[in-house]
């Protein structure tokens, strides 16, 4: 069966939805209008791929790509909500840590965590991103 190489095409998104899930990370919305960040880099991805046009190959070419594009130095993120790995010069950041803090502590109403990024492949310190998420 073939498989369209548009990220806007349902049935190609959902299997993106899919490998995103495995590797933490939000596929972002099939908008044709819409650029930047995690859409840029899966229709970079598209474009690229040479191979058949089947669930099971675009599968493994894009967890693959994932794997060597969204990296984390130890543990993937445990996300308190939604993923929200960001991106520096169209490049998924490299997720350096995370640091979970109970809300009854520093007074936080709510169990906070901070995630760490910094850019790959060389990075300043201020080019480090941190995002905040509460529950």
């Amino acid at each position: 069966m073939s498989i369209s190489l548009k990220y806007e095409d349902p049935e190609t998104f959902d299997l993106i939805a899919g490998v995103c899930n495995r590797h933490q990370v939000d596929p972002g919305y099939p908008d044709p209008e819409w650029t930047g960040g995690i859409e840029d880099f899966f229709r970079n991805l598209l474009a690229e791929y040479k191979g058949t046009l089947d669930k099971e190959g675009l599968t493994t070419y894009l967890d693959k790509a994932m794997a060597e594009a969204f990296i984390a130095y130890g543990e993937r993120p445990r996300w308190i909500q939604s993923a929200d790995w960001p991106f520096h010069n169209g490049k998924p950041m490299i997720f350096v840590g995370q640091i979970d803090i109970p809300g009854e502590v520093g007074g936080f109403h709510d169990d906070t965590s901070f995630y760490i990024f910094h850019p790959q492949p060389t990075f300043s310190d201020d080019e480090c991103v941190v995002i905040t998420q509460q529950y």
